[in-house]
């Protein structure tokens, strides 16, 4: 009897930190649409800045220029995927094809296959691309234009709960307000179980936007982690980060 009264009372605890977590997410979000409209955001924050590094760093170790507008938002692991597919296939001419391996295995980084589509087998049709350099070249460039938001990979366990709320009451309503659609929620224990298994649920798989400027909007008006997951995520980027 004394077992089950301890697990309650850790029970209690747990969602009346989950609770204090939303309210405190909603205030802000209440707070920050009362207040005076500040400017436009125009430069990238520093999630951003992190992706586009992670983004072009191939690019720039192999001397590929990049020019300064090329990327429009933070891509999902999933939407990026068929972006980055999308941009080999119609820059090697349909030639070559670029597969993302599932997302359960893209945790430590973007893992993907890069070659001919099954229907070409002969080397003289890959014309250029039969050379190497060339695909490197067209795949820097394409990976470069789509920078990922791999933060749900670093989300703590114990944040677990709190950002399905967060999900389900904020986000998924903020971003459905600003005419973007959003994928079916799953229940609490299959989206807990998902992000143990390295394949998160992520609200902005099905957000495109036209450009910078409303990247900028959105993600601002409808951040992808609430202030207090967001800043145990950069706890944990920090900690690996120094090894």
């Amino acid at each position: 009897m004394r077992h089950s009264t301890r697990r309650f009372r850790m029970l209690r605890l747990a969602l009346r930190a989950e609770s204090l977590l939303l309210a405190a997410t909603l205030l802000a979000l209440v707070s920050g649409c009362s207040a005076d409209p500040s400017p436009p955001r125009t430069t990238p924050d520093a999630v951003e800045r992190a992706a586009l590094a992670d983004a072009q760093h191939r690019a720039n170790r192999d001397g590929v220029p990049i020019a300064p507008d090329v990327w429009t938002q933070l891509w999902t692991p999933t939407l990026a995927g068929l972006a980055i597919k999308k941009c080999v296939y119609e820059g090697s001419g349909g030639v070559l094809e670029f597969q993302a391996a599932p997302l359960a295995e893209q945790a430590e980084g973007l893992s993907f296959s890069v070659g001919p589509p099954g229907d070409i087998s002969a080397l003289a049709a890959l014309g250029d691309f039969a050379d190497q350099r060339a695909v490197g070249r067209l795949l820097d460039s394409c990976l470069a234009a789509y920078p990922v938001d791999r933060r749900l990979w670093l989300v703590p366990e114990e944040d677990r709960g709190a950002l399905y709320s967060y999900d389900l009451t904020v986000l998924r309503r903020c971003l459905l307000a600003h005419g973007q659609r959003v994928p079916r929620l799953p229940g609490r224990t299959r989206f807990e179980n998902l992000l143990r298994a390295s394949a998160p649920w992520n609200a902005y798989d099905l957000v495109v936007v036209a450009d910078r400027a409303q990247w900028y909007a959105l993600s601002d008006a409808c951040p992808a982690l609430p202030p207090a997951i967001a800043a145990d995520v950069q706890t944990v980027t920090n900690a690996i980060a120094r090894g």
